[in-house]
């Protein structure tokens, strides 16, 4: 396995992270770690290694470890193609270590980090603006991953998955599940496969109900990072202690709270408290935020907007100066959806279309057969 970037050895990677130390430790990765970095000339770079999978049974270590072997593989032929090189979202790559005997996997990237969104999403460093600005550049790096034929898919979008670098822009880093492009087809994730555990709030519904990806699957876990980014909450496997915790049945149930507190839907909205005191908050703004949130959360995947749409509609708030007309007539357009089988709900006009709450068993297994027939065609 050869790349058109440095190859590194594992002693290299220790000297660039002083032995990997907690000072330079910055977030965990699926089956990994993320550290800060600097070079005897000293660039500062980000260094993310994956470590081995111990168990007693050798048939999971050994299917972990050609696993991480193929995430190295596929994530550096991403970076290296032009596809993966010309976004300024997307992180760039110095170079990678393959010892595949010791298993010393890593890769080292071109990015002053300042820290994972996971770390500063419920934090007081963000305002408003600046939550927003997220909003908008992680929506565009997707759209632009989608815009390609064949499609790019991350499969699911996650704040620790995302690095703010020293100006506060957003890069993703690591694109454990990406398929599509240049990757080809890719499932490193089954259904079954509970090791994904501290991923699960971020994962589709759709995937976890039928077992097969939606091309929308990116819509659903953008959703999710963009409650935590209005709501000020961090959502992880680390404090996800029971159903409640699901970001879709929280953003529901609060919702459903303020509702029945005396809000009314053109009022009602997700935003946390401190926010709205921010320079550039709308109440318009919160509402709009808030129903598409609850649009991308679909069950029936093919009803989601596309990543264009909701550029569109983020471009078109108040807080960027937008044509509010715009986002206006696009949750229109999104609230005209109905669920197969079921009446508009007058009380939440529209806006609620969150299949797994409150549908029976039947109902959930017809909507994966259409949805499965409407994407296979």
């Amino acid at each position: 396995m050869e790349f058109s970037v440095k190859k590194y050895s594992w002693r290299e990677l220790e000297l660039l992270t002083d032995s990997f130390s907690e000072e330079n430790f910055i977030g965990n990765v699926k089956h990994g770690k993320v550290y800060r970095g600097k070079t005897e000339q000293g660039q500062e770079v980000t260094v993310k290694i994956w470590f081995r999978f111990e168990s007693q049974n050798r048939d999971i270590a050994n299917r972990h470890a050609n696993y991480s072997l193929t995430r190295l593989e596929c994530e550096c032929t991403f970076l290296t193609h032009p596809d993966g090189m010309n976004h300024p979202n997307l992180v760039k790559l110095i170079g990678y270590c393959c010892e595949v005997e010791d298993h010393h996997l890593g890769v080292v990237y071109d990015l002053r980090s300042k820290d994972t969104l996971l770390n500063l999403i419920d934090k007081d460093d963000l305002n408003w603006n600046q939550r927003m600005q997220l909003a908008l550049a992680i929506a565009r790096v997707l759209e632009y991953l989608h815009c390609h034929n064949p499609l790019y898919q991350l499969c699911f979008v996650h704040p620790a998955l995302i690095m703010l670098d020293q100006d506060s822009n957003p890069v993703l880093f690591d694109f454990f599940m990406l398929s599509g492009g240049i990757i080809g087809d890719k499932q490193f994730v089954s259904s079954r496969d509970k090791s994904h555990f501290w991923y699960l709030p971020y994962l589709d519904i759709y995937f976890n109900g039928s077992g097969f990806w939606s091309p929308r699957s990116d819509q659903f876990s953008f959703a999710i990072v963009l409650i935590g980014l209005i709501s000020k909450r961090a959502f992880s496997g680390e404090n996800w202690k029971d159903e409640t915790e699901q970001p879709l049945i929280w953003a529901f149930d609060q919702y459903d709270m303020k509702l029945k507190s005396g809000f009314q839907p053109n009022d009602c909205h997700l935003v946390h408290e401190s926010l709205k005191a921010e320079p550039g908050f709308h109440d318009l703004d919160g509402v709009a935020l808030t129903k598409m949130i609850f649009h991308c959360m679909n069950f029936y995947s093919v009803k989601r907007p596309t990543m264009l749409q909701i550029v569109q509609c983020l471009q078109g708030l108040h807080v960027f100066n937008g044509d509010f007309g715009v986002v206006e007539g696009l949750l229109r357009g999104w609230d005209s959806y109905t669920f197969p089988g079921k009446k508009k709900s007058s009380k939440w006009k529209g806006c609620l279309k969150i299949a797994c709450l409150g549908m029976k068993a039947d109902e959930k297994d017809q909507g994966n057969k259409k949805d499965a027939q409407q994407i296979n065609h």
